[in-house]
């Protein structure tokens, strides 16, 4: 009886372990339209317009955000997951990067908070953002890579 218990068991444990390694659905920024964002995700929760010509914001779970410039994407804003919210590990990542740039990024006057960090890696087309002092990444940013 235990031998046919087994194999059962061993199945659906190997199918749970590769779905908790699987991707999360990747597209190419520049080159990927709404319909195909829609295509791979479904329908957003909400759709906004933002202050650029022809541009929305598509919201997804996970505060998840494609933007999108007409039909195409032109960003897309997840919270990191993992070691991806360690700055050490960023700084790991982008060790190749021949154009890394740290960039202090425009913080409200008003604000006592220390400002805001985006470390870009433009080759990659990946920006991280962090809190200046803090090494914990609060956004990841995708774009097309130059």
């Amino acid at each position: 009886m235990k031998k046919k218990f087994l194999g059962p068991v061993l199945i659906v444990g190997l199918l749970f372990l590769s779905g908790c390694g699987a991707k999360k659905s990747s597209f190419k920024i520049g080159e990927t339209t709404r319909a195909d964002v829609i295509a791979l995700k479904g329908e957003p929760l909400s759709e906004e317009a933002v202050p650029i010509p022809d541009g929305k914001i598509m919201q997804y779970q996970d505060n998840e955000k494609i933007q999108l410039k007409g039909e195409m994407v032109t960003n897309r804003f997840t919270n990191p997951k993992g070691d991806e919210k360690l700055v050490m590990w960023w700084k790991h990542k982008f060790k190749e990067c021949t154009g890394l740039k740290l960039i202090k990024l425009a913080q409200d006057v008003k604000s006592h908070l220390p400002p805001e960090i985006e470390m870009a890696c433009p080759e990659e087309g990946i920006s991280v953002i962090f809190t200046e002092g803090s090494d914990t990444i609060s956004r990841v940013v995708e774009y097309e890579k130059k």
